[in-house]
């Protein structure tokens, strides 16, 4: 049904190898290395010591957006993360509650600059979800490698039962298309804002057809046109001049008429 191929300067990318109908479930995956809600990125340390050799490896061989400042903050939290870890560990050998002190070592500096990496690539690549969800963040071992678009083809919603991920195209997907899904969380944003968050979070700049200058210029004049209508509503509603059921549905019809104009379906409309 897919593959995972280049994608131009995006890396790699996971494409259609056949045509994929609307409503289809593409991907069904349990996390590879996930924090839990009221964790945060010190987990990831013992975590990581629990994958297999298999595991560890496709998480290495996913991408990371690195920059000088966040590769110094990287290495500096994995060497207190894993100095801590070994520090706590020889206590516990000479405290009598693990057995021989003989083989303790130093962290080597590989090991430092390893765990480095699983901070950015986890930083890069994890997915996040709602407080109602038992996980905070999550890596997929192929989910991550779905590219963003903020016109995406494709939406993911994770299933708490059975502990999984799953991605549905939301409209027909042909042959040979990039499956793509909308990493960002606001509704609406402007191009600017958009681009902004990406480069920042990601580390890249977006050139799907709402973020081209030419191709999205009338999308992003509705977009500025949205934000403007959901402006007035909101001082409105604030300054208890609206107080007209019928107007905010008015309203949200007018801001799901411009989500569908541009193509997007799912969940972004769904939740409006």
């Amino acid at each position: 049904m897919w593959e995972i191929r280049l994608a131009g300067p995006k890396g790699l990318g996971v494409f259609a190898k056949n045509f994929i109908p609307r409503g289809t479930r593409i991907f069904s995956e349990k996390p590879l290395l996930a924090i839990l809600q009221g964790q945060d990125t010190s987990a990831l340390y013992n975590a990581t010591k629990q994958l297999s050799p298999d595991d560890r490896a496709s998480l290495l061989s996913l991408s990371a957006h690195v920059t000088k400042e966040s590769s110094f903050i990287r290495w500096n939290k994995a060497s207190w993360y894993i100095m801590k870890e070994t520090i706590s560990d020889l206590n516990a050998k000479l405290r009598g509650r693990k057995k021989g002190t003989g083989n303790w070592r130093m962290p080597r500096f590989h090991a430092i600059g390893e765990h480095a990496a699983i901070l950015s690539i986890f930083r890069s690549n994890a997915f996040k979800f709602g407080r109602t969800s038992q996980f905070h963040q999550a890596v997929f071992p192929r989910i991550s490698r779905i590219n963003h678009s903020c016109i995406p083809n494709a939406q993911g919603n994770f299933h708490e039962v059975l502990g999984k991920f799953n991605i549905h195209a939301t409209r027909d997907i042909d042959v040979d298309e990039e499956l793509t899904l909308n990493y960002l969380q606001e509704h609406g944003a402007l191009r600017a804002a958009r681009q902004l968050q990406l480069l920042n979070d990601y580390g890249f700049s977006c050139d799907c057809s709402a973020c081209d200058v030419v191709r999205g210029q009338e999308g992003e004049g509705k977009r500025t046109e949205m934000l403007d209508v959901l402006r007035a509503f909101a001082e409105g509603a604030a300054n208890e001049d609206i107080q007209n059921p019928g107007e905010e549905l008015r309203t949200m019809q007018l801001f799901i008429n411009l989500l569908e104009g541009e193509g997007i379906a799912g969940r972004e409309v769904a939740t409006m």
